[in-house]
């Protein structure tokens, strides 16, 4: 899983604000949003719970950081170009491998708002590839929130999926149940899919009525 980035930032006794954000975003990666406390970054980070306010204003302040490390630093360098859709799917794509690398961010996301100038940045870029498309105002905002709700969907449907696959199990349970049998015949389907394939189909898929909804 790639680190977060620790650039140059202002240091009391040693410690870092970046120190901090990094000790904090390990944790909401490791052991999920719900495991971040104060008390437990202070201790990763040799602190004393006041001492990292020292830092930070609060724990929303703290999230808000997270969030703007881990999506901020690699936008920066991500080169989106060519026609407005390659832009949207590259975009997108980047996005979906990044918060599969942190998955607790993932869900930070979704959990709570994050006006961070991270993800404003994000906004802003897709915003201004669909612009190029001729989507404007409300089309614009309906069609972002479509490709984003459905990013998220699928990264944290693929985060907990391991080998064994719940599906798998879905599959056995339909057996003999009348009612379930669109299951059954679908069975080799459902166990074999391949999460980035099925992206790809669903992100082509959005992308698709939106180029159709340009031309009627």
């Amino acid at each position: 899983m790639p680190t977060v980035k620790r650039p140059p930032g202002r240091r009391r006794g040693g410690v870092t604000v970046d120190d901090v954000v990094a000790a904090a975003t390990d944790i909401v990666d490791r052991d999920g949003v719900d495991a971040l406390t104060i008390r437990r970054v202070a201790e990763a980070c040799g602190l004393s719970p006041m001492g990292l306010y020292r830092h930070v204003r609060d724990k929303d302040d703290l999230l808000d950081r997270v969030v703007d490390a881990v999506v901020g630093p690699g936008l920066q360098d991500l080169q989106a170009s060519g026609p407005w859709d390659q832009q949207v799917a590259d975009l997108f794509r980047y996005l979906r491998r990044l918060f599969l690398d942190h998955p607790g961010v993932a869900a930070l996301c979704v959990l709570r708002p994050t006006p961070v100038l991270g993800v404003a940045r994000f906004y802003a870029r897709i915003l201004a590839a669909l612009a190029e498309g001729g989507f404007t105002g409300t089309d614009a905002v309906h069609a972002f929130d479509t490709l984003l709700m459905f990013m998220f969907g699928s990264v944290l449907w693929e985060i907990p999926r391991t080998t064994t696959d719940p599906r798998e199990r879905l599959v056995a349970v339909a057996i003999g149940d009348e009612a379930a049998t669109q299951i059954i015949e679908r069975a080799t389907e459902l166990s074999r899919r391949d999460p980035t394939e099925y992206f790809e189909a669903g992100l082509n898929t959005i992308l698709d009525g939106l180029r159709a909804s340009r031309r009627r």
